[in-house]
């Protein structure tokens, strides 16, 4: 699941960022070919796996949003645009112009964490 493999990158860097303090939100953009509820669903399991097994709790309380964003592809074809859901399966688009598959390579961007102990979220609110 392209999506496990998302969050899995997701919460290293959480975590690295956080420094041991409690992240109350995580806010991403992420694709529209990325499946927002199974990575929110990932999200929640893997910051509970790493709470119950005590390697970090910074994580445990965390609540992810996710904004998802429109996929443009430029294809070799000459095609430029913003592709439906006709167009993606998964992390793979279908070039409407050509029908060239090609993997999307756009991933998760990490937009800000807020804390527990800050009034002051990391990145823009």
């Amino acid at each position: 699941m392209h999506e496990l493999s998302l969050v899995e990158e997701l919460v290293a860097t959480c975590c690295g960022r956080a420094g041991g303090r409690t992240v109350r939100t995580v806010r991403v953009r992420c694709p529209a070919s990325v499946d927002a509820e199974e990575l929110c669903e990932g999200f929640a399991f893997a910051a509970h796996r790493l709470a119950i097994a005590a390697t970090d709790r910074c994580l445990a309380a965390a609540e992810l949003k996710v904004e998802t964003v429109a996929v443009h592809l430029a294809c070799a074809c000459g095609y430029q645009g913003q592709l439906t859901e006709d167009h993606l399966a998964g992390h793979m688009s279908i070039c409407p112009g050509c029908g060239h598959v090609g993997e999307v390579t756009d991933g998760l961007e990490l937009v800000s964490m807020s804390f527990a102990d800050d009034m002051e979220p990391f990145g823009p609110s």
